[in-house]
């Protein structure tokens, strides 16, 4: 074997051996949707999205995500509704609530959610805000 397919076969392994973390956003704002996926996918991280909480349940399902970000307010949606989209997923996977609300609001639905905590929605800092809880999932 030459040195160039030996090499040729390593960065074939690498290809298969990396993989991309993967983030499903829920937010019903198309425009906060359009710019956490430019600011995540320009870090490297693949992110689907979902307009509505009630479809959390397909989308994990379908997509298998590393990590779930969910909106914490969505028009005709209530706390309790969101708590029981949200809760199914707590387990297998890192849960954050993503949220301009009240810290004391966010508190609450962080803690009967089972999230794991809860992130601002700030596009410029919010990879970095994720990877301690991609890293621990990964």
């Amino acid at each position: 074997m030459t040195g160039q397919e030996h090499n040729a076969q390593w960065f074939a392994y690498r290809r298969r051996r990396v993989t991309t973390q993967k983030i499903l956003l829920v937010d019903d704002s198309a425009i906060v949707r359009a710019v956490v996926v430019h600011a995540l996918s320009a870090r490297g991280l693949e992110v689907s999205t979902v307009v509505d909480p009630r479809d959390i349940e397909a989308a994990v399902a379908r997509e298998k995500p590393d990590l779930l970000l969910v909106d914490a307010t969505y028009p005709g949606v209530s706390d309790e509704e969101l708590v029981a989209a949200i809760s199914p997923h707590v387990d297998a996977l890192p849960v954050l609530i993503f949220s301009d609300r009240a810290e004391e609001e966010v508190g609450t639905l962080v803690r009967r959610s089972g999230a794991r905590g809860a992130v601002p929605k700030d596009g410029a800092t919010l990879a970095d805000r994720l990877t301690p809880f991609l890293k621990k999932h990964g």
